[in-house]
């Protein structure tokens, strides 16, 4: 995951939590990954950890899925991105929008449906705290035609790829990692989604608690290039993973 203050344009940069109760939110997430939440309206709030920023949660609206998260796309001029997101074949389906004392969003879905954000930075240009366990650790595509979709996010961010591993490619920005595409897994839904990876000292022992509070685990945990994961969903219907990394320190790198 790409160290904060290094989110070039076209960069996985944060990641927003729609859900129809943020307070139970608050307490599943608090309790799995022990995040404090800072208020920044009535129904929304910036989860953190060990004071850094690592998400953000808000009430879902009419039109949102029941529950999920989105993931947001560093961009410094949302107009411009929209239309290229337009001439791609995608579609804007809000904004662009003010966050206030954040930054500013947009919320679209690419040509394969996956729905994605465009985060233009404020006082928050992303998360503060990334690939220690309860912060996020790496964004993925998944559809069920990745070659769609690396010409889609190489034509709107300019995205440049490594060659193929059992079907999956790392997506580089200006030679950085920036996250990876790949073919949807059959039997844990084919539909075309970003996927947000979350850090965790102990993915067994973490996917044990997320039973307790009422999450599933839906695939794994199970033995992944980058440490042991599992595909998981909160106990709203959120999906996720988890993904083992060596503990580093509390210090955010912010």
């Amino acid at each position: 995951m790409p160290k904060p203050g290094n989110y070039r344009a076209g960069i996985p940069c944060w990641v927003v939590l729609s859900t129809p109760d943020t307070a139970r939110a608050q307490a599943f997430y608090g309790a799995l990954f022990d995040w404090k939440f800072v208020p920044t309206g009535p129904t929304e709030a910036v989860a953190t950890r060990y004071g850094a920023q690592v998400a953000a949660l808000e009430r879902a609206r009419p039109a949102d899925p029941t529950a999920a998260w989105t993931t947001f796309l560093a961009c410094p001029d949302p107009l411009r991105t929209t239309a290229a997101v337009r001439a791609g074949g995608g579609r804007p389906v809000r904004g662009p929008y003010e966050v206030p004392e954040q930054g500013r969003a947009v919320l679209a879905v690419d040509p394969l449906g996956a729905r994605f954000g465009l985060w233009q930075a404020g006082t928050i240009d992303g998360a503060g705290l990334v690939d220690e366990p309860g912060a996020l650790a790496w964004n993925e595509h998944l559809s069920p035609d990745p070659d769609a979709a690396r010409a889609f996010y190489r034509r709107v961010f300019g995205y440049t790829y490594d060659r193929p591993r059992a079907g999956h490619t790392l997506a580089r920005v200006a030679g950085h990692p920036a996250c990876s595409i790949g073919p949807a897994t059959p039997g844990t839904g084919a539909a075309a989604r970003w996927l947000a990876h979350f850090a965790t000292e102990d993915t067994d022992r973490t996917t044990e608690r997320l039973r307790t509070l009422g999450g599933a685990v839906l695939a794994g945990p199970a033995p992944a290039p980058f440490g042991r994961t599992a595909l998981v969903r909160d106990d709203a219907g959120a999906e996720f993973a988890l993904v083992a990394v060596p503990a580093r320190g509390s210090a955010a790198a912010a």
